[in-house]
Formats: C-alpha cells, structure tokens, sequence
C-alpha cells in the first residue's frame, strides 16, 4: 500500500481551512502508487487528490513540478491540477 503517512480528521481541517473547496465529506487511502501518500478527498466542491511527498523526494523539486502540473491544466492537458490555497500557494510544508 502506498499510503506511508496517516492524516488525522484535525490536520486535515487545518489544513483544509486555508482552501476554498469545501468542507472533507472523505478521505481515502489511495493503494497505488510506490513513493508518496496519495489520498482520495471528497469535498462539499468536488473530489481531489490530496498527495503527501515523502522523504525520498528533494523539497527544492516540488515547485517546478507543481508548476509544471498548473502550466499543462492551463493549457487543457487531461491531467491533475494543483489547486492553490487562499494565499495562491499550491505547496504547503
């Protein structure tokens, strides 16, 4: 199974209060997947992707990648879009 981090029903609100998608109505553990925790969100709004990064990747990374990921949804590629919280940030440490 490739959910190695366990979200608690507090830190997914925390987290959650700084996005405008909703209260959580779900979050399931995703199976697949070998290096990051992935997470099935189910929101008042929509369904999302909630992805943690684990150790083994580099944090300096992440921006590009996630900028990439904004860059391609903005140009109607069929693909996951980073959804950016009330400050427009799309990576939270």
């Amino acid at each position: 199974m490739a959910v190695y981090t366990d979200i608690t029903d507090e830190e997914l609100e925390t987290l959650l209060a700084d996005f405008d998608i909703g209260a959580p109505l779900s979050l399931k553990g995703v199976a697949e997947g070998v290096e990051n925790s992935n997470f099935l969100l189910e929101t008042e709004t929509g369904r999302f992707f909630l992805t943690i990064y684990e150790k083994r990747v580099r944090a300096d990374d992440l921006p590009y990648f996630l900028d990439l990921l904004t860059w391609l949804a903005g140009r109607g590629f069929p693909g996951a879009a980073p959804v950016a919280d009330r400050q427009g940030r799309t990576l939270k440490v």
